[in-house]
């Protein structure tokens, strides 16, 4: 029976068939009475009698007929479609109710019952807003989402998602409301923001215990260090003239240097200096970085890629600073492909913002080190401190910005720098001033110094210096 009724429903789906079947049903009765019409009827029997008995056997003949082939069917369909139906809807786990353009509720589901504490009977024909008293009058077009607040039975309040749309009827006046309990999802949202301000006064504690620790450092360790460079260079002079070999006193003398970079490290990452912020276009900033590495990328092999739109796009901020902390990346990413292998930098107009990708063919990051990328004294280098990528993300916060970085598809990593763009007719932002130190440019043309100095020392060329990609 079933499998009648869902071949039936198949072929009842279309008006076209419905109506061919009925026509079908009626020829074949009206046949099948023209030829039963003699056998039935006396012979004494008028015309008009004749007609009359002919359409009485019609009658009796098609009703049961169309009642057992198409009504039947349909009625039993029609019933089966109400109660899936009702059953999807009693079973739904949101509340769903109906109500009347009055706001009268006409119907709910067991969910909602259960969310205002409510029984059926008198859930029917209460108005909407003793259920959700801001809930403003439904008119415009449907559907519309509103974010509202409950009222349940025992008094409490609580906020909740209302979705309205139209029932579809000829009359157009009724109307659904599936309403979602929303405590769950705002109890986890202020968790988050919770989470985030923990995290945030986590890393302002660190911040103030990393500046006292360099202040120490600064006292006790820069002072001796300087001394002792400098002795170890007047006495290189005096081998040098004698003729004794200084090979290990320029290794001496290398390490101090390094010493020094990581007691500037921890300085640089704990006391943020005065920053002037200026209009500058992004490009500038990535093609003068660019220069910076070209001699390097030649030494190792490694394939330097600039995508930049030739129209510029401005940004608020301070050059160096940024510079800084393009030149940290391409450095790192120059590190992670000591055999050669592909950077690229790109400049992307996102529209409200610009992104600034730096992404290379290296090794990639470590998933250990990928969950606290930024965190302090992180480093998979064998030599460093763990303290670069934590000054570059507090260069891009202090610009408004965002610094994020992730493993490539394939190989290698991709680090972003997502800045806030202007326009002409927006105004500069103010001076951020966090203390008096050293100006950024002239440490960063010092580490440079010292970077092109080391390979000078061991007997490589320098960097030589060319025209952007």
């Amino acid at each position: 029976m079933s499998n009648r009724i869902s071949a039936l429903s198949t072929i009842l789906r279309s008006p076209m068939r419905i109506l061919g079947l009925v026509l079908m049903l009626v020829f074949i009765a009206e046949v099948a009475v023209m030829f039963a019409l003699p056998y039935v009827v006396p012979g004494t029997l008028s015309a008009s009698g004749e007609a009359v008995v002919d359409a009485l056997l019609l009658t009796m003949v098609c009703a049961p007929v169309l009642w057992l082939v198409i009504i039947g069917p349909l009625r039993r369909i029609a019933i089966q479609e109400h109660e899936r139906s009702e059953t999807i809807v009693a079973s739904a786990s949101e509340s769903i109710l109906t109500f009347d353009r009055d706001g009268n509720v006409l119907s709910g589901n067991r969910a909602a019952t259960e969310l205002f504490g409510i029984d059926v009977e008198s859930l029917l024909g209460r108005p909407m807003h003793s259920l959700m008293p801001s809930l403003p009058a439904v008119q415009g077009e449907l559907p519309i989402d509103l974010r509202v607040d409950a009222v349940h039975r025992n008094g409490r309040q609580f906020p909740v998602q209302v979705s309205i749309s139209e029932v579809p009827s000829q009359t157009d006046s009724t109307r659904i409301a599936i309403v979602r309990d929303l405590t769950e999802a705002e109890k986890a949202e202020q968790e988050r923001i919770t989470m985030a301000r923990q995290t945030e006064a986590l890393r302002a504690q660190q911040m103030a215990t990393l500046a006292q620790l360099a202040t120490g450092v600064a006292h006790e360790v820069r002072n001796p260090l300087t001394s002792i460079k400098m002795l170890i260079q007047v006495n290189r002079a005096k081998f040098a003239e004698e003729g004794l070999p200084t090979d290990d006193l320029e290794l001496v003398e290398q390490e101090i240097r390094r010493m020094e970079r990581s007691v500037n490290s921890l300085l640089d990452y704990a006391r943020p200096e005065k920053s002037e912020f200026k209009r500058f276009a992004i490009q500038d900033t990535v093609r003068r970085a660019v220069h910076l590495i070209e001699g390097r990328c030649q030494s190792q092999h490694v394939e330097l890629l600039v995508n930049a739109a030739d129209a510029a796009i401005h940004v608020d901020g301070d050059a160096a600073q940024i510079q800084q902390l393009l030149l940290n990346l391409a450095l790192n990413a120059l590190d992670a492909m000591p055999d050669g292998g592909k950077l690229n930098l790109s400049v992307v107009d996102e529209g409200v913002n610009v992104d600034v990708l730096v992404c290379d063919s290296g090794t990639g990051i470590s998933e250990k080190v990928l969950e606290k990328l930024f965190s302090p004294f992180v480093t998979t280098k064998a030599n460093g401190v763990g303290l670069g990528l934590g000054i570059c993300r507090r260069i891009a916060e202090a610009h408004y910005g965002e610094l994020t970085g992730e493993n490539n598809a394939s190989s290698g990593a991709t680090f972003r720098l997502t800045l806030p763009k202007v326009t002409a007719g927006d105004r500069v932002s103010g001076q951020r001033i966090a203390d008096d130190g050293a100006s950024r440019a002239a440490r960063e043309r010092a580490r440079l110094d010292e970077t092109q100095a080391a390979p000078h020392a061991s007997g490589e060329n320098a960097e030589p210096s060319c025209k952007p990609c």
